[in-house]
């Protein structure tokens, strides 16, 4: 499956704001999306000083739950470290109660492992590529381009699945970066992508990156904004590279940081904020605790559709920006912080869309 230079990568956790967010999608924004799913650690009960659910109670919904909310559209499936090192109540391996099941549902899922993966995930996955066909993905750090070998890396990975680099996806992930000076850091990218040697050799290569925050504490209450230097970077990126040398496909963390942190929310007051996606910021409206006064973010609609620095795209542009648009007029509930961050991420995948598509002069 060779993906289009336009195709947008969101890298999401499976968690009910990220996976709402999919569901949502109109079906032309769907069609040019290709997800990386992560089923992320298991939630911990601080109040019990224990993980919430087993390893199978919470792995096994997956399933049907991708099945409901993404169907038979291609993803790349992932495991966090946690997950990948418990096992299901029958003993089965994770990724292989994941892919089985997936399969039997005729779902394209395609596994996707860190390239410093354990032998026992690393054999689950060679088992799911053997039964799909459908190749596998590699998930790297800058680190695992400026150390060591990593043609050499790559292409021993590619065999202990028993396929070859035409099957294989490289996905390279840059996580939180510092992205500034653009150039200078262009030029060390594509010197690093480089070591990889050909990169037409491989099936599809993507570039995450996000420049989102780990905390929006700092953000000022009422209106402030966040550079996208990620995209901002990716489009100087784009006319940096060399003639000849393949172009990665744009991809990114949507508006959550990658670093996972668990938190006890019975001690935060999460602030009712909507993160609005721009052509070049994440125009963002902040208020007081959530918890304290959902009825806020009525207000905060209405800022966001009146406010010309949100250069709001109007009620039929998302899913999301349809729900701003009604809780504006309080045709909609203030819900809660999962259905902001669903709204949220609806809009902002459905923004990177569009602007891949008016970057490639996409029809």
């Amino acid at each position: 499956m060779n993906l289009s230079e336009d195709t947008y990568v969101p890298a999401v956790r499976w968690r009910q704001g990220e996976y709402q967010a999919l569901f949502r999608l109109a079906p032309p924004v769907k069609e040019r999306v290709m997800p990386l799913i992560t089923i992320p650690p298991v939630e911990f009960d601080f109040e019990l000083w224990q993980p919430k659910k087993s390893i199978h109670e919470h792995v096994h919904p997956f399933i049907a739950r991708f099945n409901a909310k993404w169907g038979k559209r291609p993803a790349w499936i992932a495991l966090d470290a946690k997950i990948a090192e418990g096992r299901m109540d029958d003993g089965a391996h994770p990724l292989d109660y994941v892919l089985d099941g997936l399969r039997l549902n005729g779902a394209i899922a395609i596994p996707a492992l860190p390239l410093e993966v354990d032998s026992d995930t690393m054999n689950a996955a060679a088992r799911g590529t053997a039964a799909d066909c459908q190749g596998a993905a590699v998930l790297l750090r800058l680190e695992d381009l400026m150390t060591g070998n990593p043609r050499k890396a790559i292409v021993n990975f590619a065999s202990s699945l028993g396929i070859g680099l035409g099957e294989l996806d490289v996905i390279v992930d840059l996580r939180a970066r510092n992205f500034e000076p653009y150039k200078v850091f262009a030029a060390a990218l594509t010197a690093a992508l480089k070591r990889l040697g050909d990169l037409h050799e491989v099936r599809n290569l993507v570039l995450l990156g996000t420049a989102i925050p780990d905390s929006f504490a700092q953000l000022a209450r009422g209106s402030d904004e966040i550079p996208r230097h990620d995209w901002l970077f990716f489009k100087e990126l784009m006319t940096a590279m060399p003639a000849g040398m393949r172009h990665p496909i744009y991809g990114d963390h949507t508006i959550v940081h990658p670093e996972f942190t668990a938190m006890d929310m019975r001690k935060v007051k999460a602030a009712g904020k909507i993160i609005y996606t721009t052509p070049e910021t994440w125009a963002t409206r902040k208020g007081g605790a959530f918890r304290d006064n959902p009825a806020q973010m009525h207000a905060h609609c209405a800022e966001v559709v009146r406010d010309p620095a949100f250069a709001f795209r109007g009620a039929s542009f998302s899913y999301g920006d349809k729900y701003i648009a009604d809780c504006a007029v309080m045709a909609e509930s203030p819900s809660n912080l999962s259905r902001w961050k669903d709204v949220a991420i609806n809009h902002h995948i459905t923004v990177v869309a569009d602007d891949l598509a008016t970057l490639f002069g996409t029809p």
